[in-house]
């Protein structure tokens, strides 16, 4: 074998035997009887040789390694609102160090800005619903209603997170959630006014008011 095969089989079997955490280059080295810098040498780091040999596991770990900075900072995010979040907050909750955020998201805005674009997704998912089919007006405030319950239930911190937008608007969400609300409020609005023309709700109710409070 070359040594760049040696290398090959003596990192797949030490990858397989103490998983990609529990390996380091000196083991690898040391099972295939080279020196370190010749690993380095045909691999580079040991990031980029568990890439070439597992391709498909290095993909999965990075989708779970993703997830996880993206649920650390929803909950950080949701407790304490978006100034007063760190990247270094993050990086703490998360387990991983801030390169690692900057790798995956770029920094702290495109980090929320991900996570309001995913949970405002939510509220078109609403606007869709409503919009398809021939609902009536008290059909469309049942299916809020329930949309709001399911949100609330599933997806505690990110209406946590809307929430904190109601009270202290930054500009991240201006740009990305605040017209996915409006679509809401223009549903809601609309279903209210035909409702209070077909007396199904009360004369004296004013649709802008109601929608705000639901």
């Amino acid at each position: 074998m070359t040594k760049k095969e040696l290398i090959r089989k003596a990192a797949i079997q030490i990858f397989r035997e103490k998983g990609y955490s529990g390996t380091t280059l000196r083991d690898i080295s040391r099972e295939a009887g080279v020196s370190v810098s010749t690993v380095s040498y045909y691999y580079g780091s040991k990031e980029n040789m568990y890439k070439t040999l597992f391709p498909e596991d290095m993909a999965q770990q990075e989708t779970k390694r993703r997830e996880q900075i993206e649920n650390a900072a929803i909950r950080l995010f949701a407790l304490k609102g978006y100034s007063d979040v760190s990247i270094r907050d993050i990086g703490k909750e998360a387990g991983v160090n801030s390169a690692a955020i900057s790798y995956y998201f770029g920094g702290k805005r495109e980090l929320y800005s991900a996570i309001l674009q995913k949970g405002s997704a939510l509220l078109v998912d609403f606007v869709e619903q409503a919009a398809h089919g021939d609902h009536t007006p008290m059909e469309i405030m049942e299916m809020y209603s329930r949309f709001f319950y399911r949100l609330m239930k599933e997806h505690p911190y990110i209406l946590r997170i809307f929430s904190w937008e109601m009270i202290h608007p930054t500009d991240v969400f201006a740009s990305i959630g605040k017209e996915r609300f409006a679509m809401v409020l223009v549903v809601l609005r609309g279903a209210l006014t035909e409702g209070i023309e077909e007396g199904c709700f009360r004369k004296d109710l004013k649709p802008t008011e109601v929608c705000i409070s639901w």
